[in-house]
C-alpha cells in the first residue's frame, strides 16, 4: 500500500455529500486519509469504517467485482479470517465507478519488512494459517465465481503478450546481464507446457503479506479481492514466494500436502522478476517515474538473487 495519499483539494465535502446517502448517521463523523494503492484510495470513518474510492476505471471494475463475490465467499465459505464485508456501493464523488464502504478488518496492515522483524515468516502457526487460507479460497468453485465476475486468467497468452514491451522498455534499463537472465527465466516459463497444465481455479490474485491483517502474532484478515480471478493456483504463492521467502511456501505446501518442485520454483521465480518488471512499464505508461524507478530498484534486487542461486 502507498502511504502517501494524493487527493483533490475538494475531496472531503463530496465524500460527506455522498456519505449522507449511504450513511446518513456518520456524515459528519471523523473522516481521514488511510492510505492507498494504485487505483484506490481509502479513507477511515469514525474509526470503524474503511471508505475505498477509485482513482481509475480499474479500480471501479475491481469494486464492482468484490460486490459481487465477497457476500458469497463470505456466506458458503470459511476462510478462518475476516475479509471485507460491504455495507454499501454507491456513484463515486471523486473518480469513476462506485465506492464502497466496510467495516474495519481486524487487524495491522504490516509491510514485508515488519513482518520479518516481528519474526512472523518463521512461526509454525503463520504457514499453518495461510495454507488453511489458500486452501479455503481454492474450494470456491471456479464455475460459481466466474458468473460472479472473477474473470479467466490464460497466463500464457497474458505474459506472451507483454513480452515485446518488456524488450522494448524494461530490458533497456537493464544491464545485458540482467536482461539475458530475465529474458532466460521469461522465455522458459512460457515454453514449459507443463506450466499450463493447472486446473484453473478460483484465486485471490494478491496474497501479499500487506493483505494478510496481522494482530498480534495471528493473521485476522484478508483483504484486496481486487485481483481475483480464475486461473493458476499456484500465482497465490507468487508475492509470498517473493516477500516471506522459499523456505515459508515450502512450509505453506507441507501443511495443504501438496508437493514442492523444481518446477513450481521456477514459476515462483518467474513471477517474482515479472512482477516488477510489468509494474516498470505501468510506471512508464503512467508517467510515473517514481513508481518505474522503484519497480526498477526491485526487479534488480530480484534479478541479484536469482544470480546467485
Amino acid at each position: 500500500m502507498i502511504r502517501d495519499v494524493s487527493l483533490p483539494d475538494d475531496w472531503e465535502p463530496k465524500v460527506r455529500e455522498a456519505l449522507a446517502d449511504v450513511l446518513p448517521e456518520r456524515r459528519n463523523a471523523p473522516l481521514r486519509p488511510l492510505g492507498a494503492g494504485l487505483d484506490n484510495v481509502t479513507l477511515l470513518l469514525d474509526g470503524a469504517i474503511v471508505v475505498r474510492l477509485p482513482k481509475n476505471s480499474d479500480g471501479a471494475e475491481s469494486v464492482a467485482k468484490e460486490a459481487r463475490l465477497l457476500p458469497e465467499l463470505a456466506l458458503h465459505w470459511d476462510l478462518g479470517v475476516a475479509i471485507p464485508r460491504f455495507l454499501f456501493t454507491a456513484p463515486n464523488p471523486i473518480g469513476p465507478g462506485s465506492f464502497c464502504g466496510y467495516p474495519l478488518v481486524p487487524g495491522e496492515v504490516l509491510a514485508p519488512e515488519h513482518w520479518h522483524a516481528r519474526g512472523l515468516p518463521g512461526l509454525p502457526e503463520t504457514a499453518r494459517q495461510v495454507a488453511g487460507i489458500l486452501d479455503a479460497l481454492h474450494a470456491f468453485p471456479a464455475e460459481a465465481a466466474g458468473k460472479l465476475g472473477a474473470p479467466s486468467w490464460d497466463l500464457r497468452e497474458d505474459f506472451a503478450g507483454d513480452l515485446a514491451a518488456v524488450r522494448a522498455e524494461v530490458l533497456p534499463r537493464l544491464t545485458p546481464g540482467e536482461g539475458r537472465t530475465l529474458l532466460a527465466v521469461w522465455e522458459g516459463y512460457l515454453g514449459d507446457d507443463a506450466n499450463f497444465a493447472y486446473r484453473p481455479t478460483f484465486t485471490h490474485g494478491d496474497v501479499s503479506l500487506d493483505h494478510l491483517l496481522v494482530t498480534g502474532d495471528e493473521i485476522t484478515g484478508l483483504i484486496d479481492f481486487g485481483d481475483a480471478e480464475v486461473g493458476d493456483p499456484d500465482y497465490d504463492l507468487s508475492y509470498l514466494w517473493a516477500e516471506a521467502g522459499p523456505d515459508f511456501v515450502r512450509r505453506v505446501q507441507a501443511h495443504r500436502g501438496l508437493p514442492f518442485t523444481v518446477r513450481l520454483a521456477r514459476k515462483l521465480d518467474f513471477w517474482a522478476l515479472a512482477d516488477p518488471a510489468l509494474d516498470v512499464l505501468f510506471g512508464l505508461e503512467q508517467r510515473t517515474p517514481e513508481l518505474a524507478d522503484d519497480a526498477l530498484r526491485t526487479l534488480r534486487a530480484r534479478l541479484a538473487a536469482a544470480a546467485d542461486r
